[in-house]
This record gives C-alpha cells, sequence and structure tokens, in this order.
C-alpha cells in the first residue's frame, strides 16, 4: 500500500473513483504525430502569386504592350515594317521592361509617360516576387501528410500508441479504430522505426511525450498534426480523503500563479511543433493566405492602366486634330465626306502619316496617264504619283496651312512649274 503516487498520471474519470487527484500541474491530452508531406518543388516559382495576381499581371503586359505599339507605330521606324515584324518588336520591348534592359528607343512624350509608370510597377512587382520566391526557398515548409483521423480510419491506415497505458483502448472505443489497425509500441524510441519500415503511419502519443518526440526527432521528417483531444491534465494521486491531496492542489495553483510551471513546462518540453510556426521559425505552414494576392497591388494596376489609357485617348485626339487640318480631297463624284470613309482616310494617316488617295485624285499628265499631288499639312512633303514625275522631277517640300492667303500663291506659283497645269492639289484647282 502507497501513500502518495508522484509523476506524470493523467487524471481520468474512472481513475478518480478510486484515488484522490491535486490539482493539475500540466496540461494533458492525446495527439496525432504523422511523416511531413512531401512537397512536389516543380512549379515553386509560380507559388509566390495566386492565380487572380498572375492573370492580372498577363493582362497588364499585353494592354500596356498594345499601348507602346500604338504610340511608337507612326513615328518610330523600329515599330514599322511587316505585323510580325511589329508583334515581335512590342513583346520584346514589353517584356525586357521586366528586367530594366530595353534599349529601343521611344519618340513620343505619351509613350515615356506610359512606361514611366510601367517601369514602377514592373519595379515593385519583380521586388515582390523575389522577396516571396526567396522566403520559400529558404525556410523550410511542412505540411502533415495526414491531417485529420476520419482519412486514417477510412483507408484503414495502421496507427502506433503505447500498449501498456489506457490511449490504446480511448483509440479503440472512442476513436473507432479497427483493432487490428492499431499497433502497440513498447518503447518511444520504437516509433522511428516503425514509420520507416511502414509499419504505421500515424503515432498516437500524450502530449508530454509527443514533444519530447519531436525535439529529439522533429528534423527527421516528423510533425504534429494538429490534431489533439483534450484529458483532465497531469497530477498527482493521493488516497481517497487524503488531506495531502489538497496541500498540494494549493501548491500547483500557486506555482501556477506565478509562472513557474509555465518556465518549467518550456525548459523541459520545447515546442517543436510546426502547427505552431511561430515558436519554431525552422518551419512554416505553407498556405494560400501566404501567397501575394491581388488584394496588396490593385491600387498599382489601376494607376497603370489609368495612365496608359489616358495617353492613349490625348494620342488619339491629338492625332485627329492633326487630321482634321488637312482639307478633303476634291474627287470625280464630289466630295467624299461619309463616316466610314472619313474612319479609312484617318487610318491612313495614322499609318502612313500621310493621306495617299492616288484612285481618287486624278489630273491628266503628258502621257496621258493618270497622276496625283499630294500636300501633308502635317508632315511637310509633296507626293507627285505620275510616273515619269517621280523620276524627273525632284520633291519639293511645301507647307500647307488650312488658311491659304499667301501660301496658297506660292503652291500655285509652284505648280504652274508641272508640265500639266490641269491639276488637283488637295482639292485647289489649278
Amino acid at each position: 500500500k502507497f501513500g502518495a503516487v508522484v509523476g506524470d498520471i493523467t487524471i481520468l474519470d474512472n481513475r478518480s473513483n478510486f484515488v484522490e487527484f491535486t490539482q493539475p500541474y500540466a496540461e494533458s491530452g492525446l495527439t496525432m504525430v504523422v511523416r511531413v508531406k512531401q512537397e512536389d518543388r516543380t512549379w515553386l516559382f509560380v507559388l509566390p502569386f495566386n492565380t487572380n495576381l498572375w492573370i492580372v499581371v498577363i493582362f497588364a503586359f499585353v494592354y500596356t504592350m498594345f499601348v507602346v505599339w500604338f504610340l511608337e507605330h507612326r513615328s518610330n521606324p523600329e515599330f514599322r515594317g511587316p505585323w510580325k515584324n511589329q508583334l515581335g518588336t512590342a513583346m520584346w520591348f514589353t517584356f525586357t521592361t521586366l528586367f530594366l534592359s530595353h534599349r529601343e528607343g521611344l519618340r513620343s512624350n505619351f509613350t515615356r509617360i506610359v512606361m514611366f509608370v510601367w517601369l514602377f510597377a514592373v519595379f515593385v512587382l519583380t521586388s515582390s516576387y523575389t522577396a516571396s520566391l526567396t522566403s520559400m526557398l529558404t525556410v523550410q515548409r511542412l505540411e502533415p501528410k495526414f491531417t485529420n483521423i476520419e482519412t486514417l480510419r477510412r483507408s484503414n491506415k495502421k496507427v502506433g500508441c503505447d500498449g501498456d497505458s489506457f490511449v490504446k483502448k480511448y483509440i479503440e472505443e472512442v476513436l473507432r479504430f479497427h483493432p487490428n489497425n492499431i499497433i502497440s509500441v513498447k518503447s518511444e524510441y520504437d516509433y522511428p522505426e516503425f514509420f520507416n519500415n511502414g509499419t504505421i503511419e500515424a503515432a498516437f502519443l500524450e502530449l508530454p511525450y509527443e514533444r519530447v518526440f519531436l525535439n529529439r526527432n522533429g528534423r527527421a521528417g516528423y510533425i504534429d498534426s494538429g490534431v489533439k483531444h483534450r484529458f483532465g491534465g497531469l497530477g498527482f494521486a493521493f488516497p481517497k480523503g487524503s488531506p495531502m491531496a489538497r496541500d498540494f492542489s494549493r501548491a500547483f495553483l500557486k506555482l501556477s500563479e506565478d509562472g513557474t510551471l509555465n518556465e518549467l513546462e518550456e525548459y523541459w518540453f520545447p515546442s517543436y511543433s510546426c502547427s505552431n510556426p511561430s515558436s519554431n521559425p525552422q518551419c512554416s505552414n505553407l498556405d494560400n493566405d501566404d501567397r501575394l494576392s491581388l488584394k496588396y497591388f490593385w491600387t498599382l494596376f489601376l494607376v497603370t492602366g489609368l495612365t496608359s489609357t489616358i495617353m492613349l485617348v490625348l494620342y488619339i485626339v491629338d492625332l485627329y486634330k492633326k487630321f482634321r487640318r488637312i482639307p478633303p480631297l476634291e474627287t470625280t463624284s464630289g466630295m467624299d465626306d461619309s463616316f466610314w470613309n472619313g474612319m479609312k482616310r484617318l487610318g491612313m494617316y495614322y499609318n502612313e502619316g500621310r493621306l495617299d488617295q492616288s484612285r481618287k485624285g486624278p489630273f491628266s499628265s503628258p502621257e496621258g496617264g493618270n497622276g496625283e499631288m499630294f500636300i501633308s499639312s502635317d508632315e511637310g512633303y509633296m507626293i507627285d504619283d505620275t510616273p515619269r514625275l517621280r523620276q524627273s522631277t525632284p520633291s519639293t517640300d511645301i507647307q500647307m496651312h488650312r488658311t491659304y492667303s499667301n501660301t496658297q500663291t506660292r503652291v500655285l506659283r509652284l505648280a504652274y512649274t508641272f508640265p500639266s497645269r490641269n491639276s488637283h492639289v488637295h482639292g485647289l484647282s489649278l
């Protein structure tokens, strides 16, 4: 007969019928330890951004590429030529901005403003991506192979426990595991061997023993699954009615209130569980919330998109104003000022830098052929499309304004020097 049982005695209801327990001096519970899930790192480089953010980044890239091409196409020779070359140049220019290695020169001030905002956005995105990817590569991110008991039970996985304690009965009656799937492990030192040879897929340990096991074997690929079933705690046992149980209970309460018990617990049972990353900086759970999402950058994309759109609109307005300064050509069928023809002429003016309507402004040449003379008020040149005149007559620069006055006189004098005087110069009968 003993007067007291001192040690890590788990307080249970059926045991309290025979002995007097003190107040618990430590927490107790049943936990599940499993192997670490093997992480597939093949696509790790895409994990810093979530799916929505990647979609927005790609859309912003394509939109910026289109805006840069549209703003530079008319004035920059590097953005002209066959459409395949134009597409390749625009894509290459926008892509190289991600690494700040673009070499193509910019001609338009509108493009410079767009690129200023875009380069700032690229700097923020690349810095955030690099920091997040570096964290993923340097910090050990662990996930349990199994996270709930139901999965183990339904798949008939074998689990291990201490066969000499109440734990085996608890797993069978409360957790409803089949007895054939419960493996008794005699010593805590045998668990790694049982895991390695595939005998068990999980181990059920009481909380203090789990902390000891993880501190000894945590770096070998074991982790707390987060499953916990609480018990009454750990206490001392005395015979029924013993006054010593009351005295020890008061002593435990005093040690708990002044923080002594917590200090002793952290000293002897330091927590290694990766389910609590703050207690162990060497491991961290990889959660979708850790990935960068659109909520962190939506303002940046909004500013970038608005800037590109505003510059695009201002450029189109400026282009249209220059186009309106050119008087419409008089044709054989009169003034063709329909909407669609106006759009065609505007597109031709944007793409070619001049109005080329040689099929609509004929005049008689000495050879009896048809030709046409064009004067661009924006570009400052004249084109004679008659085959012979193209070879024999040098190109002459003429600045044409909407208000003719003296300029009209100079144009008429120059036009009279050509072999044919029956000509049309932007609607002027000569």
